[in-house]
């Protein structure tokens, strides 16, 4: 993920100045991306003061700062996540960021997403970002265990067709777990947000860990709450991090419809609050967009589930 927070005072500096050159690719830095940059710093430690006072460092540099692969990774996703935030993903900005990605050896996939939403290429984007995305290897498992029939389970809730009483009365069953309990708490996200369990033809049974995430982390539904929400997964999730927070700012940023759940919004970047969920998501001990079973955890109290997987206020 972008930002690691251990990084040494000089990978610190070298990082932010990668940035702020990202900004300066389309013109100059705004609003948006210098509150990026403060943001940042702090999160790092480093007082840099204003960031446009930052000298812009060559691909050449920044590949001598980061030695490490994985540093060099994380450097190069915080460009792109720069290019994202002023709105818009200009050509120059593109050329940039490629320009860093040779240079640093790194290969990543959402440079080539940045082209794509540069020159509006956005049905390729999505597909593109299908293919790559957490419900690709959830489709496979489920096609070998289940056949077709299972597929359709996951797929068919996407169209409001699927329904399966049995598996809906499980879930609405939790309404009457005691106050308190995550199960209750859960049941009443649910009802209070009018989404839908799983089984009524609407969400499939794979995605309860995202509605549970918002539950155990206190995010809402608003924009705001889900940017908080998918930055705190990206936080806690263990294989590609990154793919969280690309899509969110797609969603509710640059108003890109990644998911069939959610429209897309402009404008709701706040790096504040991203990345203060990003910090909290990276202290949560359980990745549970993995394999995650709910039940065993429901009938426990809410408190105590933050607790265990070290869920921070």
């Amino acid at each position: 993920m972008p930002l690691p927070f251990s990084l040494t005072s000089e990978e610190a500096i070298a990082g932010l100045r990668a940035m702020v050159t990202c900004a300066r690719a389309d013109g100059g830095e705004s609003d948006s991306e210098v509150e990026l940059v403060t943001v940042a710093a702090g999160m790092l430690g480093e007082a840099i003061g204003d960031p446009r006072a930052l000298v812009s460092i060559t691909p050449s540099e920044l590949a001598l700062a980061f030695p490490d692969p994985s540093r060099r990774e994380r450097a190069l996703q915080a460009m792109i996540l720069m290019a994202l935030v002023d709105g818009d993903v200009t050509g120059a900005e593109v050329a940039l960021v490629s320009s860093f990605a040779k240079e640093l050896a790194v290969d990543e996939p959402r440079v080539q997403n940045l082209r794509h939403v540069a020159e509006g290429r956005l049905r390729t984007l999505w597909l593109d970002l299908a293919r790559r995305s957490f419900a690709r290897p959830i489709f496979e498992r489920t096609l070998k265990e289940k056949g077709v029939r299972g597929v359709w389970k996951i797929v068919g809730p996407m169209m409001g067709l699927a329904q399966d009483p049995e598996l809906a009365r499980r879930y609405i069953a939790l309404g009457e777990l005691p106050e308190g309990t995550l199960g209750h708490a859960y049941f009443r996200f649910i009802v209070d947000n009018d989404l839908g369990f799983p089984g009524e033809g609407i969400v499939a049974e794979e995605g309860v860990w995202h509605d549970v995430t918002h539950v155990i982390s206190g995010y809402d539904t608003t924009p705001e709450g889900e940017l908080s929400v998918v930055s705190f997964i990206a936080g806690y999730t263990r294989e590609d991090p990154f793919f969280w927070l690309f899509t969110i700012v797609l969603q509710f940023h640059l108003g890109i419809q990644v998911s069939p759940y959610s429209p897309g919004a402009v404008g709701h970047f706040d790096a504040g609050l991203v990345l203060r969920a990003l910090r909290r998501g990276m202290d949560v001990t359980r990745d549970l967009s993995k394999g995650f079973d709910p039940f065993p955890e429901f009938e426990k109290p809410l408190e105590l589930v933050r607790r265990e997987m070290n869920v921070l206020p």
